[in-house]
């Protein structure tokens, strides 16, 4: 009855203010009062002062409340509650006269989780509002300030199992907020007066499929380290992008080279394709990973983030800068794809559609829908989830209305992707699992490029072509497929420790090319007029490492890697009378890239040592051993302009190094780092870029342009993380002795230079959040690049399609209602012509400025999305097109015009 009669208080207090009846309002509560408890004369003697008194002296568990009722009217409320608690702790907050300073936040470790005493000097603390946001409590003081000796926020990382950070902050208006963030799920917190303080009894949360949000999670750790850390005590500059920007930012296009060049600084900016040739890290290759299976080929086609649909990414991590930890591949950077993780109880199911009307083009097959669904589940020990998507692509125009031409990956095409993941607990330390991805794109369409844009004088947008339903021998289309299995144990000899095969293949057959406008049978005579591109690969792989704790601040990352692939790039020689009559007819496969297998060992250790609570130091060795064997073959027949293709004796090129990383990161306050990072990379260049146009006579072994690269990255930054304000600045400088720069000539060929290179720049993050409806921020990436052709340290500009212009995105978003939200995203790419100056480029780059809009409604059961691409409907090449000359001008695709999305979906 206790209950019964406080809320009863509440009531009244509320009729008194409101004017209203307490008869209407007890009898629509269907609140039952005995005598005992408030007597009928106590309830007519009162008038609304006592009232306030009454309620204010009854004790309220942790609370004390005390209101001023004459100082506050209902309107005066920025944001007008909804319930009766809220506004009474509305009321209770505003009407708060006296400051309280907190001179000390006192925490101590417990048994199990932490005890948070905040001491005050006078004055009674307001009664904190609290929240759970994600992983996070939140609890809100209106009328105090932080009064710390050190004169700054407090703030302390893992200060026990499952706690992940613990953070105590100033807000403008008198204001402090406590956040008390788990490592896998919101903690328990009580809270108790301490005197004129307050004291959280913190416990580790146990993670549920309840307790975690979509897109709420606070985020504090990274793995694309291959271990979990901190993001402050990491001495690299590192982007994370979560599951729900992933959604975002995919339902519009369903791309993620769109995502990493929308979201990504030092990434180039997004590309007409949806490939990544002209959209590097830092101006150099990065690594693609999923689940830690290497994604890149040893080849240049560029399409390794058209592998796996968004609908099954969990989120993304992006380290920048050369990684010595993860090997080969890695000279720019590591970009980590996360996979969605199986539900820790129950069943969850997930559907959405998605219509992308190209309002000005229906009739021209300018529709595009996309189906999704999916669901995970655990029963016992078993768990599994399973993702699945149909993305049919429409034909996509430009901001005249011209139809642009397919360009086999993001246009005009019809994807499948499937993922799944069956887990086992086999106890509470082991688990295994076993994952697999199909993905498939089909390529086909009723149109092509037209090659009669080759003959025109000038440069021209790529024109569309039809030429009706193509009968084809090898259809235009990729498939990718994945298997993995993996297997952990937290508990071997004090390590935690993570084994892994798996086995892939990917098949690519591209659209048709057909070039006989271009050369006189004179030249090349030998090459084919109208041809397909193809790759063939099969990769396996093996990856076992040791995450041991030596002491409490030492710890050691230990382990090997293995992997090797099997490929083949034949050209598809097309007969030009069967392809004009529509019915396609191969003939012969001669020489793009011979067959070659690439096989890499690599045994790497870790360390990270605390030695005091403001630094932490990290370094690490990695031996990696590479070696490609190739077969004899006879060369592509665009060698040599006159003569036939020569014949290559086979053989292996081999190489073994040691690279070094070493960083350290000082925490001059709880909230902010300074960061130093030395890491050296290894890896082979792209080998297809030259074994097909090698010269007659070329021994493998001992030509110098097959040998590895070795690169050297410096980088220093800083980095802040409070509650309202994140940001972060580097600067960098890359060098190696051998890289591999490209040269494009006016007829658009490209030839790679193996010649020492370096590249250099600087990016700046920011988001802040003012309040919590609104928030904004973006990035700042300006990098640049030479080589040194002749080796005589006279260094000259990098080719714009290894270095992107400088580029500026920004954001501004804001929840206009509950439910509401509304994001306006822009990218501003600069011009670029040192390249073209040089004579590194016959093209220079024409920079633009692109906005989209996306919204997003919660209606009913799930969330409406709208989305708007190119708002103002700008008239542009992106930069991967504007390298497209000579012969590569009918892959001179002009940017999407204003396109619309609208997608629902739904959790159940």
């Amino acid at each position: 009855m206790r209950n019964s009669f406080l809320l009863l208080q509440r009531l009244v207090l509320v009729s008194a203010f409101l004017g209203g009846s307490l008869s209407l309002i007890v009898a629509e509560r269907g609140i039952a009062v005995e005598e005992n408890e408030l007597s009928g004369q106590e309830r007519n003697s009162r008038s609304k002062e006592e009232w306030i008194s009454a309620y204010h002296d009854e004790p309220q568990g942790n609370e004390m409340i005390t209101i001023e009722p004459e100082s506050l009217l209902l309107n005066e409320l920025d944001h007008p509650a909804v319930t009766i608690d809220e506004w009474l702790t509305q009321i209770s907050q505003a009407g708060q006269q006296s400051t309280v300073q907190v001179t000390n936040v006192v925490l101590s470790s417990r048994e199990s989780g932490v005890d948070i005493v905040l001491e005050t000097a006078e004055g009674q603390l307001a009664s904190p509002v609290t929240q759970i946001v994600g992983d996070a409590f939140i609890a809100e003081i209106s009328n105090a300030i932080l009064s710390l000796q050190e004169g700054e926020d407090f703030q302390v990382a893992n200060p026990a199992d499952g706690i992940a950070l613990v953070s105590v902050n100033s807000l403008e208006g008198d204001r402090i907020r406590i956040v008390v963030t788990g490592s896998d799920a919101p903690p328990d917190v009580s809270l108790a007066n301490a005197g004129q303080g307050l004291a959280l009894t913190v416990v580790p949360g146990v993670a549920t499929a309840d307790s975690i949000p979509d897109g709420d999670t606070i985020q504090v750790v990274v793995s694309a380290t291959r271990t979990e850390e901190p993001l402050l005590e990491i001495p690299r500059s590192v982007t994370i992008i979560e599951r729900e920007e992933i959604e975002q930012q995919t339902f519009a296009r369903n791309d993620l080279s769109t995502v990493l060049g929308n979201l990504v600084p030092g990434f180039g900016p997004p590309t007409a394709t949806g490939s990544t040739r002209g959209q590097n890290l830092r101006g150099r290759t990065a690594l693609i990973l999923i689940d830690g299976i290497p994604q890149n080929t040893n080849t240049s086609f560029a399409t390794e983030l058209t592998v796996i649909d968004p609908s099954a990414i969990e989120r993304i991590e992006v380290v920048r800068g050369p990684s010595a930890v993860y090997g080969d591949g890695a000279a720019g950077g590591v970009v980590n794809i996360i996979t969605r993780p199986p539900v820790d109880e129950g069943f969850v199911g997930e559907a959405a559609v998605t219509l992308r009307p190209d309002l000005g083009n229906l009739a021209d097959e300018g529709f595009g829908y996309r189906l999704q669904a999916g669901a995970s589940g655990r029963e016992g020990q078993f768990d599994f989830r399973i993702n699945t998507a149909l993305d049919v692509d429409q034909a996509t125009f430009d901001a005249d209305g011209d139809r642009i031409p397919p360009n086999g990956l993001s246009n005009e095409n019809r994807t499948i992707g499937v993922s799944g993941k069956l887990g086992y607990d086999i106890s509470d330390t082991q688990r295994i699992q076993l994952g697999a991805t199909f993905f498939n794109s089909n390529f086909e369409s009723e149109f092509i490029s037209d090659p009669a844009t080759l003959s025109i004088p000038g440069l021209q947008a790529a024109e569309a072509l039809r030429v009706g339903d193509l009968d084809f021998d090898d259809d235009p289309r990729q498939n990718v497929a994945t298997v993995n299995l993996t297997y952990r144990n937290e508990d071997i000899l004090n390590s935690q420790v993570d084994a892994q095969v798996y086995y892939r293949t990917f098949d690519l057959t591209q659209l048709p090319s057909d070039i006989r406008g271009l050369f006189p049978d004179t030249l090349f005579p030998f090459a084919p007029r109208v041809f397909q591109t193809n790759l063939d690969v099969e990769e396996i792989g093996a990856r076992l490492q040791f995450d041991t704790e030596i002491t409490d601040t030492f710890s050691l990352l230990w382990g090997a890697d293995f992997g090797r692939e099997e490929n083949e790039a034949p050209f598809n020689d097309i007969d030009p009378e069967s392809f004009d009559n529509g019915d396609i007819e191969v003939i012969g496969t001669p020489t793009q890239t011979p067959p070659y297998v690439i096989r890499n060992v690599g045994a790497f250790a870790q360390a990270e040592w605390e030695p005091i609570n403001e630094v932490i130091l990290s370094g690490g060795l990695r031996y990696e051993n590479i070696a490609a064997d190739v077969d004899d073959f006879t060369g592509s027949p665009f060698t040599d302009f006159f003569e036939p293709p020569p014949d290559i004796d086979g053989g292996r090129v081999s190489s073994d190094d040691v690279v070094f990383n070493a960083g350290i990161v000082y925490r001059t306050t709880p909230n902010l780092s300074l960061f130093f990072n030395f890491a050296q990379g290894f890896s082979f260049p792209n080998l297809d870029s030259f074994l097909g146009f090698l010269p007659a006579g070329t021994s493998i072994e001992d030509d110098f342009v097959l040998e590895p690269q070795k690169v050297n990255n410096y980088e220093v930054g800083i980095r802040g993380i409070w509650q309202q304000v994140e940001f972060s600045l580097a600067g960098f400088l890359t060098t190696s002795e051998l890289g591999s720069a490209l040269v494009v000539d006016p007829e658009g060929f490209t030839e790679t230079i193996r010649a020492p290179q370096r590249n250099f720049g600087i990016e700046f993050t920011t988001d802040w959040k003012p309040s919590d409806r609104w928030l904004l921020g973006g990035s700042v990436t300006w990098n640049e690049g030479d080589f040194d052709p002749g080796d005589t340290g006279d260094f000259q500009a990098l080719s714009s399609i290894d270095v992107q212009p400088a580029t500026v995105r920004l954001y501004l978003e804001n929840e206009t209602l509950p439910g509401w939200r509304t994001r306006f995203q822009s990218v501003l790419v600069s011009d670029r012509s040192r390249a073209i100056n040089a004579g590194t480029d016959f093209f220079d780059i024409d920079g633009y400025i692109l906005v989209d809009l996306l919204s997003s409604l919660e209606l009913g059961p799930g969330k409406l999305e709208l989305g708007v691409e190119n708002l103002f409907n700008v008239d542009y090449f992106p930069v991967d097109s504007q390298e497209r000359i000579g012969i590569q001008e009918i892959r001179r695709f002009a940017g999407r015009g204003r396109s619309l999305s609208l997608r629902y979906g739904l959790t159940f």
